[in-house]
């Protein structure tokens, strides 16, 4: 019996294509963004989650930072008995060499040797209790293994960091995985090292630097965090930040918890939980549209398959037969929609990657158990989509469908609230969409203040010695009009200094430039008219102002003993997410180490011009890898996440769309079959086409102009608060509003006219010959 059913629906799908392309591409459409959202989902709750002792981890943070001085873990570990261990990071980045192979450029860790006994990352080679315990260790991981010895190297096998550090290597790690709140690092150096490194002895012991990352391994059944306000008594004891007030407090944040931080380090990632519960939000209204779209089609199509049900019940069939055998019909066409919806995935799996970041592969998920939960799901999905059209098709009264006196009859309000609430979404969407653009765009195109084009920087590799005969070649090549060395440039924002002025508390930032630096920039500068000597700095517009010195700024002196030689005109030195802050300048002496050199190019063959300074730098540093940053692409890439952002709402958007227009589709087939018996009447009357059209299209428009006006201020307001993220802003115009309006209009038009067309064409005798 079912069987015959089944097959007598395929044959009404197939003489039904447009309903059933419809039906099944809107239903596969959904369940792939469902599909790929729901992998992108459990992966990102489930960073972190492989560590054995993960609920005994936590990350130290204060605030929005989480850099603690070098003394801090020991000090935790003395006073409170909770504590089992610590561990110190700090992110670097150098070049290392083996053997006299090419020199490689990655990313480094420095750790303590508790490293691997607080986290469970795989070691190949080596005792993971003892391979960071000695000054100048150092564990590899096994891509850079094979990039540096071309197999795994024996344990003791030697390694040149910068040409200077000699390193060991005792020890081979697995890769960084990626479902991991640690950047990827090819490297794990014990920490102490960096006291060589950077030539400082005495740093280890110092609270003048909170820019290292701080874990700690608490012992069983204690509960180190209800003791956060102690430990923050403990460092205001001893730590200059914490005494000044920069930090107001501790927070120990359980390493299952750090990838979702708004605590930010350098060797950290980072995601906004907040916009994964958004997405989690999104999976069930696609799901909830989808499984609704489907019944209102299935009841719209309903009527076209009246007598065929008619026929079974007359012959003996029951309301259970007839009620499981539409589920059936559910559950074949969400499997067919599934099966559809996994093709698609594949092939739109990198798009999503690229969107969000990420690195979910559909093939790895393909597993006995997630099949298990798939089937499940399809049935689920099956069942609630047709249990509504099952029970509406089984109660068909037989007699009156042979009869001819059928016809669907159900209230419009549902199905005009339906209406309104999905072109609300279209049209939110919408305005979004063009919002996000619009600020992405304004914040692309607004002036920095200094000059972006023919501009390159790259880290200098040289000792201090070198660094100035460098500047000297890369004068003399072709193409290239000048270049300075700095230490901070607008790309990296300098060094930050927190100091008291006069009773006052005050942040600026910090650059150590050479002299043509603002030439080079084209950053005007006004001279004070002091006389220039060594001590003399210059402060930004900013920077006058808070000090309250723009009448007299040269009759000034920060500290009492630097003259303030120039007044620069303000810059931007971060994204436009924050406001221009003060800074002050000095210059550069010529045998201090320069963070980086600045380039400026004539802009005739830049091509030609970058290959000449690649090997210049080649040639001068023996080989040492160079990462040449532009200008204008570093300033743009500031803003890349506003403009995934903006890319994800338009997809959904776009989705949002297709999966109202199958709905609206539905809708309107069903509006048009309860009004036959109007149309009939008002064409035996003389009404024209184009006035029954407007009948009908005139019902539908009336909720989507109900939908816009509940929509735009709905967006206004979300649009408003996004947009207080910025500090600079785009304005948020009325003309958007419109286009989304317009638009809205433009797809229910074009989706209700179809039908409405169709209706008013129909010969009047086929709605009337029963009545």
């Amino acid at each position: 019996m079912i069987s015959k059913h089944l097959k007598s629906f395929l044959i009404h799908l197939w003489n039904n294509k447009l309903y059933s392309a419809i039906t099944i591409l809107g239903f596969s459409i959904s369940l792939m963004f469902i599909l790929l959202l729901s992998v992108y989902i459990k992966n990102e709750y489930g960073v972190d989650e492989f560590h054995e002792k993960k609920d005994r981890i936590f990350r130290l943070t204060h605030g929005k930072d989480a850099g603690f001085a070098p003394p801090s873990g020991a000090l935790l570990m003395e006073t409170f008995p909770d504590v089992e261990n610590f561990t110190r990071t700090k992110y670097y980045e150098a070049y290392l060499q083996a053997n006299g192979s090419s020199k490689v450029a990655d990313n480094i860790l420095f750790a303590d040797s508790s490293f691997f006994n607080i986290f469970s990352f795989g070691m190949i080679e080596g005792n993971p209790r003892t391979a960071l315990k000695t000054i100048g260790s150092a564990v590899l991981s096994k891509s850079l293994a094979l990039k540096l010895f071309g197999e795994l190297p024996e344990l003791g096998s030697k390694i040149k960091m910068n040409d200077e550090t000699s390193l060991e290597v005792t020890g081979v790690m697995e890769d960084i995985p990626s479902n991991t709140h640690f950047k990827k690092f090819g490297m794990i150096i014990n920490f102490p090292t960096m006291a060589k490194v950077f030539n400082d002895d005495t740093f280890l012991n110092k609270y003048s630097h909170n820019s290292y990352g701080l874990y700690v391994l608490t012992k069983p059944k204690t509960n180190l965090s209800s003791k956060a306000n102690e430990i923050f008594e403990l460092y205001k004891g001893v730590n200059w930040m914490f005494k000044g007030g920069y930090a107001k407090s501790v927070e120990l944040e359980p390493i299952t918890e750090s990838y979702f931080s708004t605590s930010h380090a350098y060797e950290v990632k980072n995601k906004s939980k907040r916009f994964v519960q958004v997405l989690t939000g999104i999976i069930f209204l696609i799901l909830t549209l989808s499984v609704i779209n489907y019944v209102n089609l299935t009841i719209a199509q309903s009527s076209f398959r009246s007598r065929e049900v008619a026929i079974r019940k007359l012959i003996g069939g029951k309301k259970p037969g007839l009620l499981a055998a539409s589920l059936m019909e559910s559950i074949l066409l969400s499997l067919i929609s599934s099966i559809i919806a996994i093709a698609l995935s594949f092939q739109v799996e990198p798009i999503f990657n690229h969107l969000l970041e990420t690195n979910i592969q559909i093939i790895n998920e393909l597993n006995l158990s997630n099949l298990l939960i798939a089937i499940g799901f399809i049935v689920l999905i099956g069942i609630l989509s047709g249990i509504i059209p099952a029970i509406k098709i089984s109660n068909f009264n037989p007699i009156d469908v042979v009869k001819g006196k059928f016809r669907m009859k159900e209230k419009n309000v549902y199905s005009k609230i339906m209406i309104c609430f999905q072109y609300l979404i279209i049209i939110t969407l919408i305005i979004s969409a063009f919002f996000i653009n619009k600020q992405t765009t304004f914040m692309q195109n607004y002036k920095m203040g200094f000059e972006q084009e023919n501009l390159i920087t790259f880290e200098n590799a040289l000792p201090k010695e070198k660094q100035r005969s460098f500047e000297e070649i890369l004068r003399n090549i072709p193409g290239v009009e000048d270049v300075c060395l700095t230490c901070g440039t607008p790309l990296d924002g300098g060094n930050n200094n927190c100091f008291t002025e006069k009773g006052k508390q005050y942040s600026f930032q910090v650059f150590r430039v050479d002299t043509n630096f603002f030439e080079i920039l084209d950053i005007p500068v006004s001279k004070t008219g002091t006389a220039y000597d060594k001590e003399a700095i210059l402060i930004n517009e900013a920077a006058a102002k808070i000090l309250n010195i723009e009448e007299n700024p040269g009759e000034y002196e920060l500290f009492d003993v630097w003259p303030i030689y120039g007044v620069v005109k303000n810059f931007h030195f971060r994204n436009l997410k924050s406001r221009l802050g003060p800074a002050y300048f000095k210059i550069l002496p010529k045998d201090e180490y320069a963070w980086s050199f600045v380039v400026k190019m004539n802009g005739v063959n830049n091509q030609e011009t970058l290959q000449r300074i690649h090997k210049a730098h080649n040639d001068f540093t023996d080989g040492t890898p160079v990462k040449i940053n532009f200008f204008n692409q570093a300033v743009q890439s500031w803003y890349e996440k506003e403009e995934r952002t903006g890319k994800i709402v338009k997809y959904f958007a776009i989705l949002t769309v297709i999966i109202s227009v199958m709905g609206l589709f539905a809708m309107s087939l069903y509006y048009v079959q309860q009004k036959q018996k109007e149309i009939g009447v008002r064409k035996v009357n003389g009404a024209k086409t184009h006035e029954i059209m407007h009948m009908l299209n005139y019902d539908f428009s009336i909720w989507v102009l109900i939908a816009f006006a509940i929509a735009c201020p709905i967006s206004y307001y979300s649009m408003h608060k996004w947009l207080e993220n910025f500090a600079y802003k785009t304005e948020l115009s009325w003309w958007v509003f419109a286009i989304a309006g317009i638009l809205a209009f433009g797809i229910a038009f074009i989706t209700v006219s179809w039908q409405s067309w169709r209706a008013a064409k129909r010969n009047p005798v086929e709605s009337l010959r029963y009545e």
